[in-house]
This record gives C-alpha cells, sequence and structure tokens, in this order.
C-alpha cells in the first residue's frame, strides 16, 4: 500500500501507486506528504499511550479490540486447525480405512481449499467482509451439523461425511480463513495497531493450542458426533457474534473506522 511504501522510504514508489488511484494529473506528492505527517503523528501517539489504551481502553477502543481481537479467536474456535491436523484420523473413522483412497481425498479437499482461497481473494473486495464472514460462518455450521450426522447414519454416512468435509474447507477458506487476519488490520487504530495485533496474534494461536491438544480426548468423551454437533453451535455462535458486532470494513479508511468506534460507543 502506498503507507507500507512511504514507512519504508519507497517515496516514488508510493506515488506511482497512488496515482492509479487519483484522477490523473492530480498532485500525489501532497498525499505522499500528508501520510508522511500522519505516520509521524501516529508514531509519537503510540509511543505515548505505551500498554496503558489496552489495559484500561476507551469504550471506543475496548469495542476495536472486541472486534479485532475477537475475529482471531474466533478464526480458531470453529476448530479449523483441529479438523485439518485430524483430517486423516477423521477420514478413517468416517468409513474410508483404505490408506490410498484416504491419500487421494486429503488431496482432492486441499485442491478445493486451495481454490476457494483464490476466489475469496476476488470476492472480498467486490462483496465486502461482513457478508462474506457470516455466510462463512453459516456454512461451516452446516457442515459440522451434517458431519455430526454422518457418523450416526449407518449405510450412507461416509460420502455424506466427505462431502461435509469438503464443504466446511471451501466455506472457511471463502470467509473466515482470510477474513479474520483482514479485520483485525482494518479496524485497529495506529495508536494501538502493532499491541493489538500481537494480542490478536497471540490468542489466535493459544485457542489453536487449546482446541487442537483437547480434540481426539473430547471427542471421545462427547462422541464424534456429539463433538461435530457442538461445533456446529460454536460456528453459529461466531455468526451471531459478527452480526451483531463486525461492521463492513470495506473502502474505509482507518481514521473512517476510529470514527465509527467512536460514535458507536
Amino acid at each position: 500500500s502506498p503507507r507500507w511504501l512511504v514507512q519504508n522510504g519507497q517515496l516514488v514508489e508510493a506515488e506511482r501507486v497512488l496515482s492509479l488511484v487519483y484522477p490523473e494529473g492530480y498532485n500525489t506528492s501532497l498525499v505522499v506528504n500528508d501520510i508522511k505527517d500522519a505516520i509521524s503523528r501516529e508514531q509519537a501517539a503510540e509511543q505515548a499511550v505505551g500498554w496503558e489504551v489496552i489495559f484500561h481502553p476507551s469504550p471506543a477502543f475496548r469495542r476495536m479490540l472486541f472486534v479485532g481481537v475477537g475475529s482471531a479467536i474466533a478464526q480458531q474456535i470453529v476448530g479449523i486447525d483441529a479438523i485439518q491436523y485430524f483430517m486423516m484420523y477423521i477420514i478413517e473413522r468416517a468409513g474410508v480405512e483404505n490408506r490410498t483412497s484416504q491419500s487421494i481425498i486429503l488431496i482432492i479437499l486441499g485442491l478445493l481449499k486451495l481454490t476457494v482461497i483464490y476466489i475469496a481473494g476476488t470476492y472480498f473486495d467486490r462483496k465486502g467482509r461482513r457478508p462474506l464472514l457470516i455466510t462463512s460462518c453459516i456454512g461451516m455450521a452446516i457442515a459440522c451439523f451434517m458431519i455430526s450426522f454422518s457418523f450416526v447414519w449407518e449405510g450412507g454416512g461416509t460420502f455424506v461425511g466427505l462431502a461435509a468435509l469438503g464443504l466446511y474447507l471451501s466455506v472457511f477458506s471463502l470467509g473466515m480463513g482470510p477474513g479474520a487476519w483482514l479485520i483485525p488490520s482494518e479496524v485497529f487504530s495506529t495508536t494501538i495497531r502493532a499491541k493489538a495485533m500481537s494480542i490478536s496474534t497471540f490468542l489466535n494461536r493459544v485457542t489453536a493450542t487449546i482446541v487442537t491438544s483437547t480434540f481426539l480426548s473430547v471427542a471421545d468423551m462427547m462422541t464424534w458426533s456429539g463433538y461435530f454437533a457442538m461445533l456446529g453451535a460454536v460456528c453459529l455462535l461466531v455468526t451471531i457474534y459478527f452480526y451483531i458486532y463486525l461492521p463492513e470494513t470495506k473502502g474505509r479508511s482507518l481514521e473512517d473506522m476510529t470514527v465509527y468506534f467512536a460514535e458507536v460507543t
């Protein structure tokens, strides 16, 4: 972005990129100077406030942290890492015991996930962040309930389970996968950005560790059907969270989002 280029001293390149956005003949050097001034002010503000603004935030910053950090946690609480790490185990429990067949299924699921990530890259800027994230969560909830059903359906459960796994990975890659990192980068004010992103990343990995390390034991305790039904319920709760609290960040500057959180609180 022009902001990143200016921050790293690449002023000529920043002007070139800005010339693609502004009308022909517009003096983009003025914009570059404004960005330089804004970065200087923000760096001074960040050094001045320290961690106090994180541990004792104002209502606007508290809502901002709730949305940004919550998105990072939500990405892992829906069980994606656990499902990916134990994919072979899940496929085996679904009824596919042949190793060659398991490997082929893994390759197909991986290619499907890769393809949908490419599609998501184009749709996030066209459709917006909020609708794709909400759609993603609803799709994952449906997929988890289908997987839950597949474990208790004798005879036809294998096909349903594998189709549901494909659906889960696809809709995760469509919204929650890229969106859970895009949202924090677009809602955190530059005053708290570095610290807030650090907290988001840390809690994302902590959540992933907890969900992954307890996956097998909890699934055995609850039954596999019960565990995926629980994941489906969690996906629905995350859907409600996004619906209530997540603003649309498409096309809005960091300054716009700061004003939004100030107004909404």
